[in-house]
């Protein structure tokens, strides 16, 4: 007798997911998550009338049935309870340069002649780019290529011609197409969107991204990112699954080459014949599993995966409307005429000598932050008083705990910091400067900021226990991209892998792709071909229904919401 039939350890949206499908399918899963919400990065919080994303911003190719998100939602019975509201199609996302603000549009051709009519010059040279780029984004299929060696011959299969530009790096394809210097910022702003830089990920990378967003338009959830995590919450108790919040997984438990199940930190032993590790892949396999059970060619490659780097956010509150002067655009603003890798190489810790005034100096002279605003993009739910808004900005900074004031081990191993004066005084700084990088873009700003937060790297690694604190797992390199990543099953039987680092890549989509994956690696069935198909597992009449105060925070925390947490009652709009 066990416990459960599978415990899924983390509730990111890919341990939900996967935990969803399984439930669905009958299989009795346990989600087991050591924070005290659900949804990992997609989760949100709330500050005296202002609920602030963690993590999703936008959302590509929602707005069609077909759209891979939106049939993972109706596979399990829920795609009518969530609505998507599209990000203007006229600009998306606005990458803003001192030389140059660019505004993508949703349509291929539209894309194209908007780069065409911004740099002129280089015509010829941006008809090619997007020749090529337009055929590899044809090739790609998501859901079914990335992560096996069969699909990624396929993918190159259906590429054709443009198959030998695939595995180049994004800025070699740019030499290749002869671009010239001043689009070439323009062409690697959004590579922040899957954390790798164009000199580091490859063509095809860049290619499913705008396969998603220029082809297939931006999208926001309608109630924010939370209804995610709870809706798959809901799938899974009606499937006779559960969930339990505070319940961090110390060890996976192995016996003679097969789980048992999990020792949660406090020593409580669960038992389960199946376990789906959605936690960080390093700290699965190189903490979690006795390294008896890991063999040394195993724990050696792990071990030698780079990570993407970690994110800071700022979360501010706001006493003006934002919508009345600001589209629902994403904004990628950044201080110089560089893309993602000149910033990467000008932040590195190392470089600066270590020397933390130098290193701020250098972020002042080189920040690149994404701008999001959740009101301007869903104005009908009160995330914001009335006449208020939510603004998140966010950059990415070098991983080292030093740079932060603390030891090797940082919060993981139970470093305090929040009281470190290193580790205050960078945060404060960084803080600053980003919101001095946005009141470039929002017009007087600080006059009316009214609430103010930020989220370090070191947060990161303390709430979700993600390796450096990072958001995004393995890097989108040439080295570590499809089936040169995991996949969901490993050697020891009845351990499967989801998340961010599996061969589906990261961001909300590739995370839940890798839900499904690892699902159907449980049930031994092609889940995906079959929703897509039109099958749909499990019984949505079922699931409780939602009324107009339905709160999906109060799901994913298992209690009401009161005092600071609670929502705002009143409608914006």
């Amino acid at each position: 007798m066990h416990d459960w039939d599978v415990i899924v350890v983390g509730s990111g949206m890919g341990g939900m997911t996967a935990a969803a499908y399984l439930a669905a399918n009958g299989r009795r899963t346990l989600v087991l998550e050591q924070g005290d919400v659900l949804g990992g990065c997609t989760h949100v919080f709330r500050r005296k009338g202002y609920e602030f994303e963690v993590g999703v911003h936008y959302l590509g190719d929602c707005g069609r049935p077909e759209g891979n998100i939106p049939t993972m939602l109706r596979g399990v019975g829920v795609d009518k309870r969530i609505e998507f509201r599209e990000i203007d199609p006229d600009g998306f996302d606005v990458l803003a340069f001192p030389s140059v603000t660019f505004k993508v549009p949703r349509g291929w051709d539209a894309y194209r002649n908007r780069l065409i009519e911004t740099f002129p010059e280089d015509a010829a040279a941006l008809k090619r780019y997007v020749r090529i780029i337009r055929r590899l984004a044809d090739a790609v299929d998501r859901a079914l290529t990335p992560a096996s060696t069969r699909g990624a011959a396929a993918t190159l299969l259906r590429a054709g011609w443009a198959a030998p530009f695939a595995m180049l790096p994004l800025a070699r394809l740019l030499d290749i197409c002869g671009v010239g210097p001043a689009p070439r910022p323009v062409l690697g702003g959004q590579t922040p969107a899957y954390a790798a830089s164009a000199d580091r990920a490859p063509a095809i990378v860049q290619a499913g991204y705008l396969k998603n967003y220029v082809e297939g338009g931006a999208y926001f959830p309608v109630g924010g990112g939370q209804v995610l995590s709870a809706s798959m919450a809901e799938v899974v108790r009606a499937g006779g699954g559960d969930f339990r919040l505070n319940s961090r997984v110390r060890r996976i438990l192995v016996e003679d080459g097969r789980v048992r199940g999990v020792e949660l930190a406090g020593g409580e032993t669960i038992t389960a014949p199946v376990v789906v590790s959605n936690a960080d892949l390093k700290r699965t396999y190189l903490e979690m599993l006795d390294p008896s059970v890991v063999s040394p060619w195993k724990r050696k490659l792990v071990s030698r995966y780079t990570m993407a780097w970690p994110l800071f956010n700022t979360y501010l509150g706001l006493d003006i409307d934002l919508s009345e002067t600001m589209s629902s655009a994403q904004i990628w603003k950044f201080r110089a005429d560089a893309d993602f890798g000149p910033m990467q190489k000008a932040l590195n810790w190392k470089g600066a000598g270590r020397d933390r005034e130098r290193w701020l100096s250098v972020l002042r002279d080189n920040a690149a932050a994404m701008i999001h605003i959740a009101t301007n993009k869903d104005p009908i739910t009160p995330l914001a008083p009335v006449g208020h808004s939510v603004v998140e900005i966010m950059t990415y900074l070098p991983a080292d705990h030093d740079l932060w004031g603390l030891g090797a081990g940082g919060p993981v191993d139970g470093e305090k910091y929040r009281d470190n004066p290193d580790y205050v005084a960078v945060k404060d700084a960084v803080t600053e400067i980003l919101i001095d990088l946005a009141a470039e873009v929002i017009p007087n700003l600080r006059d009316h900021i009214v609430w103010k937060e930020a989220g370090t790297p070191i947060t990161q690694e303390r709430y979700t226990r993600s390796t450096a604190g990072g958001s995004y797992g393995i890097e989108m390199n040439l080295s570590q991209i499809g089936p040169l990543r995991p996949g969901p099953k490993t050697e020891i039987r009845g351990l499967y892998l989801s998340g961010s680092s599996m061969g589906w890549g990261p961001g909300v989509e590739g995370v839940m792709l890798s839900g499904v994956g690892a699902a159907g690696a449980v049930l031994q069935r092609d889940l995906f071909t079959a929703i897509r198909n039109g099958t749909v597992y499990g019984n949505a009449d079922q699931l409780p229904d939602h009324g107009k105060d339905w709160d999906p925070l109060a799901v994913a925390t298992d209690t009401t919401p009161r005092g600071q947490k609670a929502r705002t009652t009143t409608k914006r709009g």
